[in-house]
């Protein structure tokens, strides 16, 4: 098993604002569905709940929650990190947020892919810190800005040194 967490932010670590992302970048937009299709990703309900309670496609969706009740028809539901963990046994797995679920998964990760975004955004949810020293750094890749990527963005890959 290998556990891959996905997710951007802007230079202040800001990841959502009102369980919205504060910035548009098609791109990135395209390289998280390129990096996320045909694998298993897990979420956050609040991260679920902010696609419309819809899956995302070609993808098998879980959701993680507290709530002992909450009842979704095309995502599997579980209810703690390690009942993620059992139900995707050798599976490559990729994390997409949000932010207690990425503090959850951090210490178990493997790989780390951050669009890091030069600006600085409103935000009422960052992503967890992280002690870099524990990374290497093994691409980073300039995105290309345009009239509808108006932001300065690099995509960055990091794997936990051993």
């Amino acid at each position: 098993m290998s556990i891959e967490l996905v997710w951007a932010m802007g230079e202040n670590g800001v990841i959502g604002l009102n369980n919205s992302i504060p910035w548009r970048l098609p791109k990135d937009m395209a390289f998280f569905k390129q990096r996320t299709l045909n694998k298993t990703i897990i979420m956050g309900r609040n991260t679920w709940e902010s696609f419309g309670g819809k899956p995302l496609p070609q993808r098998r969706n879980i959701v993680v929650t507290r709530d002992l009740n909450y009842k979704v028809e095309q995502a599997e539901i579980v209810h703690t990190i390690e009942e993620g963990l059992s139900v995707t046994k050798g599976e490559e797995l990729c994390v997409i947020g949000g932010s207690q679920v990425y503090r959850e998964f951090l210490p178990l990760a493997d790989r780390l892919v951050v669009t890091k975004i030069h600006e600085n955004f409103e935000g009422d949810t960052f992503f967890p810190e992280v002690d870099w020293s524990e990374w290497e750094l093994i691409e980073q890749i300039e995105g290309e800005q345009d009239e509808k990527n108006v932001y300065a963005y690099t995509f960055e890959f990091y794997e936990r040194k051993r």
